[in-house]
Protein backbone atom coordinates (compact mmCIF):
# COMPACT_ATOMS: atom_id res chain seq x y z
CA UNK A 1 0.00 0.00 0.00
CA UNK A 2 1.27 2.98 -0.92
CA UNK A 3 2.25 5.65 1.88
CA UNK A 4 0.43 8.57 0.69
CA UNK A 5 -2.71 6.38 0.73
CA UNK A 6 -5.25 8.14 3.05
CA UNK A 7 -7.89 6.13 5.03
CA UNK A 8 -11.63 6.55 4.59
CA UNK A 9 -12.01 8.77 7.85
CA UNK A 10 -8.96 10.75 7.01
CA UNK A 11 -10.41 11.26 2.89
CA UNK A 12 -13.87 12.33 4.83
CA UNK A 13 -12.18 14.45 6.99
CA UNK A 14 -10.33 16.43 3.79
CA UNK A 15 -13.99 15.99 1.89
CA UNK A 16 -15.61 18.15 4.55
CA UNK A 17 -13.00 20.58 5.45
CA UNK A 18 -13.18 21.17 1.16
CA UNK A 19 -16.83 21.95 1.14
CA UNK A 20 -16.19 24.45 3.54
CA UNK A 21 -13.34 26.04 1.54
CA UNK A 22 -14.65 25.53 -1.65
CA UNK A 23 -16.76 28.42 -1.90
CA UNK A 24 -14.32 30.88 -1.96
CA UNK A 25 -14.27 30.82 -5.33
CA UNK A 26 -17.51 29.55 -6.02
CA UNK A 27 -19.56 32.24 -3.81
CA UNK A 28 -22.10 29.93 -2.78
CA UNK A 29 -22.80 29.77 -0.26
CA UNK A 30 -36.72 48.39 3.80
CA UNK A 31 -35.55 51.40 2.27
CA UNK A 32 -36.78 54.84 4.02
CA UNK A 33 -39.73 56.51 2.79
CA UNK A 34 -37.71 59.85 3.60
CA UNK A 35 -36.67 61.98 0.16
CA UNK A 36 -32.90 61.82 -0.15
CA UNK A 37 -31.24 65.83 -0.11
CA UNK A 38 -29.61 65.18 -3.00
CA UNK A 39 -30.33 65.41 -6.43
CA UNK A 40 -28.08 64.36 -8.84
CA UNK A 41 -29.80 62.90 -11.94
CA UNK A 42 -27.76 59.60 -11.41
CA UNK A 43 -28.28 59.31 -7.86
CA UNK A 44 -32.58 60.21 -8.53
CA UNK A 45 -32.92 57.69 -11.57
CA UNK A 46 -30.75 55.02 -8.86
CA UNK A 47 -32.63 56.00 -6.17
CA UNK A 48 -36.20 54.44 -7.74
CA UNK A 49 -34.19 51.06 -8.40
CA UNK A 50 -32.94 50.37 -4.94
CA UNK A 51 -33.43 47.43 -3.60
CA UNK A 52 -36.56 46.82 -1.50
CA UNK A 53 -34.54 45.47 1.63
CA UNK A 54 -31.92 48.45 1.22
CA UNK A 55 -30.67 49.16 4.69
CA UNK A 56 -29.67 52.92 4.05
CA UNK A 57 -28.29 53.00 7.70
CA UNK A 58 -25.57 50.10 6.90
CA UNK A 59 -24.93 52.14 4.16
CA UNK A 60 -23.69 54.99 5.29
CA UNK A 61 -26.62 57.14 5.08
CA UNK A 62 -27.88 58.83 1.99
CA UNK A 63 -24.54 60.57 1.77
CA UNK A 64 -22.33 57.49 0.55
CA UNK A 65 -25.56 56.29 -1.49
CA UNK A 66 -25.74 59.98 -3.72
CA UNK A 67 -21.57 60.20 -3.37
CA UNK A 68 -20.77 56.72 -5.30
CA UNK A 69 -24.40 57.10 -7.77
CA UNK A 70 -22.67 58.52 -10.42
CA UNK A 71 -20.38 55.46 -11.45
CA UNK A 72 -20.58 52.84 -8.85
CA UNK A 73 -18.31 50.73 -11.03
CA UNK A 74 -15.89 53.20 -11.05
CA UNK A 75 -16.12 53.50 -7.56
CA UNK A 76 -15.95 50.16 -6.68
CA UNK A 77 -12.33 48.71 -9.41
CA UNK A 78 -11.26 52.17 -6.95
CA UNK A 79 -12.27 50.46 -3.58
CA UNK A 80 -11.19 47.29 -4.85
CA UNK A 81 -7.57 48.29 -5.92
CA UNK A 82 -6.86 50.22 -2.92
CA UNK A 83 -8.01 46.56 -0.76
CA UNK A 84 -5.24 44.92 -2.54
CA UNK A 85 -2.54 47.53 -2.23
CA UNK A 86 -3.02 48.48 1.03
CA UNK A 87 -1.81 46.81 4.59
CA UNK A 88 -4.59 45.86 7.41
CA UNK A 89 -6.20 48.56 8.51
CA UNK A 90 -8.65 47.86 11.61
CA UNK A 91 -8.98 51.24 12.28
CA UNK A 92 -10.75 51.86 8.66
CA UNK A 93 -12.76 48.58 8.08
CA UNK A 94 -16.37 50.44 9.70
CA UNK A 95 -15.87 52.81 7.19
CA UNK A 96 -14.63 50.52 4.37
CA UNK A 97 -18.09 47.84 5.16
CA UNK A 98 -20.89 50.88 4.75
CA UNK A 99 -18.85 52.02 1.70
CA UNK A 100 -18.80 48.41 0.22
CA UNK A 101 -22.46 48.11 1.17
CA UNK A 102 -23.48 51.25 -0.84
CA UNK A 103 -21.55 50.35 -3.76
CA UNK A 104 -23.33 46.65 -3.58
CA UNK A 105 -26.39 48.50 -3.17
CA UNK A 106 -25.90 50.86 -6.02
CA UNK A 107 -24.77 48.03 -8.73
CA UNK A 108 -27.70 45.89 -7.89
CA UNK A 109 -29.81 48.93 -9.16
CA UNK A 110 -28.09 48.94 -12.50
CA UNK A 111 -30.52 45.43 -12.92
CA UNK A 112 -27.31 43.79 -14.17
CA UNK A 113 -27.75 40.62 -13.67
CA UNK A 114 -27.14 37.14 -14.70
CA UNK A 115 -26.25 36.65 -18.63
CA UNK A 116 -24.63 33.72 -20.31
CA UNK A 117 -22.77 35.63 -22.70
CA UNK A 118 -21.23 38.25 -20.28
CA UNK A 119 -19.87 35.16 -17.75
CA UNK A 120 -18.40 32.58 -20.22
CA UNK A 121 -14.68 32.29 -19.59
CA UNK A 122 -12.27 32.97 -16.37
CA UNK A 123 -12.52 34.94 -13.26
CA UNK A 124 -9.77 36.07 -10.43
CA UNK A 125 -11.52 36.79 -6.49
CA UNK A 126 -10.22 39.86 -5.56
CA UNK A 127 -12.53 40.49 -2.45
CA UNK A 128 -15.29 38.27 -0.46
CA UNK A 129 -17.32 38.87 2.35
CA UNK A 130 -18.41 35.86 4.33
CA UNK A 131 -21.77 35.68 5.94
CA UNK A 132 -22.08 34.68 9.20
CA UNK A 133 -22.88 31.27 8.30
CA UNK A 134 -19.65 30.62 6.96
CA UNK A 135 -16.95 29.18 9.24
CA UNK A 136 -14.44 30.76 10.64
CA UNK A 137 -11.74 29.19 9.28
CA UNK A 138 -13.20 29.69 5.60
CA UNK A 139 -13.66 33.50 6.13
CA UNK A 140 -9.73 33.63 7.04
CA UNK A 141 -8.93 31.40 3.69
CA UNK A 142 -11.09 33.42 2.19
CA UNK A 143 -9.08 36.85 3.35
CA UNK A 144 -5.89 35.49 1.86
CA UNK A 145 -7.21 33.98 -1.32
CA UNK A 146 -8.09 37.56 -2.49
CA UNK A 147 -5.68 39.49 -1.08
CA UNK A 148 -3.17 37.49 -2.97
CA UNK A 149 -5.36 37.16 -5.80
CA UNK A 150 -5.23 33.58 -5.98
CA UNK A 151 -8.46 32.11 -6.29
CA UNK A 152 -10.21 31.76 -9.74
CA UNK A 153 -13.38 29.99 -11.04
CA UNK A 154 -13.90 29.52 -14.65
CA UNK A 155 -17.57 29.35 -16.32
CA UNK A 156 -18.42 27.14 -19.23
CA UNK A 157 -21.82 27.88 -20.62
CA UNK A 158 -21.86 24.96 -23.00
CA UNK A 159 -21.50 22.71 -20.52
CA UNK A 160 -23.25 24.81 -18.40
CA UNK A 161 -20.59 24.12 -15.25
CA UNK A 162 -18.21 26.15 -13.98
CA UNK A 163 -14.56 25.05 -11.75
CA UNK A 164 -13.10 26.96 -8.65
CA UNK A 165 -9.97 26.52 -7.55
CA UNK A 166 -9.02 27.63 -3.92
CA UNK A 167 -5.30 27.57 -2.08
CA UNK A 168 -4.59 26.87 1.35
CA UNK A 169 -3.20 30.08 3.47
CA UNK A 170 0.28 29.57 3.02
CA UNK A 171 -0.21 28.46 -0.68
CA UNK A 172 0.98 24.78 -0.72
CA UNK A 173 -2.41 22.66 -1.38
CA UNK A 174 -4.68 23.78 -3.59
CA UNK A 175 -8.48 22.56 -3.82
CA UNK A 176 -10.38 22.03 -7.36
CA UNK A 177 -14.44 21.62 -7.61
CA UNK A 178 -16.61 21.74 -10.05
CA UNK A 179 -20.50 22.59 -10.24
CA UNK A 180 -23.36 22.15 -12.57
CA UNK A 181 -25.50 25.54 -12.96
CA UNK A 182 -28.60 26.25 -14.03
CA UNK A 183 -30.38 29.99 -14.05
CA UNK A 184 -33.85 29.76 -11.95
CA UNK A 185 -36.66 32.45 -12.18
CA UNK A 186 -36.06 33.08 -7.95
CA UNK A 187 -35.64 36.58 -7.14
CA UNK A 188 -35.73 37.67 -10.56
CA UNK A 189 -35.66 41.55 -11.06
CA UNK A 190 -37.56 43.71 -13.69
CA UNK A 191 -35.82 46.60 -14.97
CA UNK A 192 -37.29 50.14 -16.01
CA UNK A 193 -37.98 49.02 -19.60
CA UNK A 194 -40.10 46.20 -18.14
CA UNK A 195 -37.69 43.50 -18.64
CA UNK A 196 -37.18 40.31 -16.88
CA UNK A 197 -33.71 40.53 -15.51
CA UNK A 198 -32.30 37.12 -13.81
CA UNK A 199 -30.88 37.08 -11.00
CA UNK A 200 -29.96 33.42 -9.53
CA UNK A 201 -28.11 30.29 -10.72
CA UNK A 202 -29.18 26.84 -8.88
CA UNK A 203 -25.67 25.25 -7.88
CA UNK A 204 -24.93 21.53 -7.66
CA UNK A 205 -21.09 20.63 -6.43
CA UNK A 206 -20.30 17.45 -8.10
CA UNK A 207 -16.88 17.12 -7.72
CA UNK A 208 -13.48 18.27 -6.42
CA UNK A 209 -9.73 17.36 -5.53
CA UNK A 210 -7.05 18.44 -3.47
CA UNK A 211 -3.41 18.52 -3.86
CA UNK A 212 -0.50 19.91 -1.18
CA UNK A 213 2.40 20.49 -1.56
CA UNK A 214 4.68 17.52 -3.23
CA UNK A 215 2.02 14.87 -2.16
CA UNK A 216 -0.31 13.07 -4.86
CA UNK A 217 -3.65 14.39 -5.55
CA UNK A 218 -6.41 12.86 -3.96
CA UNK A 219 -9.85 13.01 -5.42
CA UNK A 220 -12.65 14.13 -2.61
CA UNK A 221 -16.13 12.89 -2.86
CA UNK A 222 -17.97 16.07 -2.89
CA UNK A 223 -21.58 16.19 -3.70
CA UNK A 224 -24.00 18.52 -2.69
CA UNK A 225 -27.47 20.17 -4.04
CA UNK A 226 -28.99 23.04 -2.78
CA UNK A 227 -26.91 25.99 -3.32
CA UNK A 228 -26.98 29.51 -5.47
CA UNK A 229 -25.14 32.24 -6.65
CA UNK A 230 -27.04 35.36 -7.00
CA UNK A 231 -25.63 38.32 -9.30
CA UNK A 232 -25.39 41.32 -8.17
CA UNK A 233 -23.96 42.77 -11.31
CA UNK A 234 -22.07 41.64 -13.92
CA UNK A 235 -20.80 43.00 -16.98
CA UNK A 236 -17.64 42.11 -19.25
CA UNK A 237 -15.04 43.18 -16.79
CA UNK A 238 -17.05 42.78 -13.13
CA UNK A 239 -18.72 39.66 -11.60
CA UNK A 240 -20.24 40.31 -7.74
CA UNK A 241 -22.36 37.35 -6.31
CA UNK A 242 -23.87 36.81 -2.89
CA UNK A 243 -24.14 33.11 -1.96
CA UNK A 244 -26.84 31.22 -0.40
CA UNK A 245 -24.81 31.95 3.26
CA UNK A 246 -24.81 35.21 2.66
CA UNK A 247 -21.09 35.41 1.28
CA UNK A 248 -20.24 38.32 -1.27
CA UNK A 249 -17.59 37.38 -3.69
CA UNK A 250 -16.46 39.86 -6.06
CA UNK A 251 -14.22 38.81 -9.42
CA UNK A 252 -12.71 40.63 -12.19
CA UNK A 253 -11.56 39.33 -15.17
CA UNK A 254 -7.91 38.43 -15.39
CA UNK A 255 -6.83 41.07 -17.81
CA UNK A 256 -8.69 43.82 -16.35
CA UNK A 257 -7.19 42.77 -12.67
CA UNK A 258 -4.09 43.30 -14.57
CA UNK A 259 -4.88 46.35 -16.05
CA UNK A 260 -6.32 48.29 -12.85
CA UNK A 261 -3.32 46.97 -10.90
CA UNK A 262 -0.84 48.70 -13.11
Amino acid sequence: ISQFQLSSKMLGLIASLALCLIPTSLGFASVATTAAPYSSTAFQSLKKQLPRDTNVVSCGGWYNLAKFADDPKGNLVEFIVNNLKSTNSKSTELQEESQLNALLVLLESTKKGFESDLIDGDWHVVLTRQGSKSPKFQKAFARVNAKKGQGSSAFDVKTMTFSGTDYTPRGNGVITSSVKYNPVPDNFDVNEKGDIVLRRIACEITGGSFKYWKLPKVNLPLRRKGGYLDFVYLDKDVRVTKGNRGGVFIHFRPEFLEKVMA
